[in-house]
């Protein structure tokens, strides 16, 4: 006898994510798509453009640390979120239908916007109102996952979803970088193929209701079908309280050091590196996209391993293990330059670190679920999520001043990598776990 009655196997028509398994997880994957899409389209292809334009390290890291902000202060949606909604639309839908509305909007603004593509401040702010939306999008995401996923299908969802934001990360990068290489291709033709992705994922969120008896839109019958459990939180400030109390232990805050330095490295060096291979050592912009695109398959799968290497090697482990490999291939690989024009070397550098780093984010991932009070567990969850683009907003600032400060590319990647061992050893040291229990249930 089945289980669990709400899933499709006993209602297999039944068209709400709560009800149906395979809906639930094609719209939490494509959502993810869908906020990976404007990132690899920024991070690689936009990116690359502009070096192969001439800009300097400093205003395209400027510029693509504008990616980042919003989602460093993202933080600041949870308790929004978690508080006020139309709950005849469900808990999490209509903050879904309005940041994904709002992103098209603003996409498809940018792309009627003359001039942007030798505008770098202006596309900085441009890439800033994106992704305020986008980041809005996220914690919904997020939020809607910790309430309709089973907690038995948690792990393998997770790895998944993250997945899929590395594939959106490629379709941006390779995809969408088409429109920029193209003859007659142009920043604007981009942003507009972007805008078109984004309605087409949104198409889900909107026509799909979390839970049957719902309305689909505020005009149409329903109401609310929340269980007392469900209900947005009667006050703000209750949540801050709550929240408050979830951070107020160290492993907790261990576990925020971490979030905030972990991303700085391999962010700095992905900006030095594609300055230094376009611009120095001559490789072709376009070709150097591709391959850069190509890594997020890889990262794909270490983000599918990694869920399991979670639950295998313990969460914290997991992410010790991998962050060292990351440190070391920097540091290996560094040590090539002379070698830096043969295409395999690279490549499987490239495609080595992209796995490591998909392997990486999802354990701590897992690590940061284990680790939040229950409570306010989107929230806090949030914040952590807030706090790694906080380190990847960081990354691309620091990384000019970091190549001024060491003598050549290769002592980059030197202390890059240093950096990062230093880090891991920090978190081999510091973040307890007890024994019995599950990572991050140290006090």
């Amino acid at each position: 006898m089945d289980p669990n009655p709400s899933e499709n196997r006993r209602r297999p028509f039944n068209a709400t994510l709560t009800g149906n398994r395979y809906l639930r997880i094609l719209t939490l994957c494509s959502l993810y798509i869908s906020q990976g899409l404007p990132q690899g389209f920024v991070y690689i292809a936009l990116k690359n453009h502009l070096y192969g334009q001439g800009f300097s390290l400093t205003a395209v890291g400027g510029a693509l640390s504008m990616i980042s902000l919003p989602w460093t202060f993202k933080f600041l949606w949870g308790p929004i979120i978690d508080r006020f909604g139309i709950p005849a639309m469900g808990k999490r839908r209509p903050w879904l239908i309005l940041a994904q509305g709002l992103t098209v909007v603003v996409i498809f603004s940018l792309a009627l916007m003359p001039g942007i593509d030798t505008n770098i401040m202006a596309l900085g702010w441009a890439i800033l109102t994106m992704n305020i939306f986008i980041s809005l999008q996220d914690v919904s995401t997020d939020s809607l996952a910790v309430d309709i996923v089973p907690e038995k299908d948690r792990g393998k969802i997770n790895g998944f979803m993250f997945g899929c934001s590395y594939l959106g990360s490629f379709i941006g990068g390779a995809f969408l970088g088409h429109f920029l290489e193209m003859e007659g291709g142009s920043v604007q033709l981009a942003m507009m193929a972007l805008g078109v992705c984004v309605f087409l994922i949104m198409l889900l969120p909107l026509f799909l209701r979390e839970r049957p008896g719902e309305k689909l839109l505020p005009w149409t019958k329903g109401s609310s079908q929340l269980k007392e459990s469900e209900k947005h939180v009667g006050s703000a400030i209750e949540l801050g309280r709550a929240l408050l109390r979830g951070f107020n232990r160290p492993v907790a805050i261990l576990a925020g050091v971490l979030a905030i330095f972990v991303h700085i490295g391999n962010t700095a060096i992905a900006n030095i590196g594609s300055q230094h291979f376009i611009n120095v050592v001559g490789w072709d912009a376009k070709v150097y996209s591709q391959m850069e695109s190509a890594g997020y398959w890889f990262s794909f799968g270490g983000a599918v391993v990694g869920g399991f290497a979670a639950d295998k090697l313990g969460a914290k482990r997991a992410v010790v293990f991998s962050g060292s490999l990351l440190a070391l291939i920097w540091i290996s690989f560094g040590q090539l330059d002379a070698l830096w024009t043969v295409k395999w070397l690279v490549a499987t550098s490239m495609f080595s670190q992209a796995a490591l780093l998909g392997l990486m984010s999802v354990s701590m991932f897992t690590l940061f679920m284990n680790i939040v009070d229950r409570k306010v567990a989107a929230t806090q969850f949030t914040a952590y999520m807030a706090l790694l683009n906080l380190s990847i907003f960081t990354g691309n600032r620091l990384a000019g001043w970091l190549r001024e400060l060491v003598p050549s590319v290769p002592s980059a990647y030197l202390v890059a990598g240093i950096f990062q061992l230093a880090l891991m050893a920090f978190v081999f040291l510091t973040i307890r776990v007890h024994p019995g229990k599950a990572d991050g249930a140290a006090a």
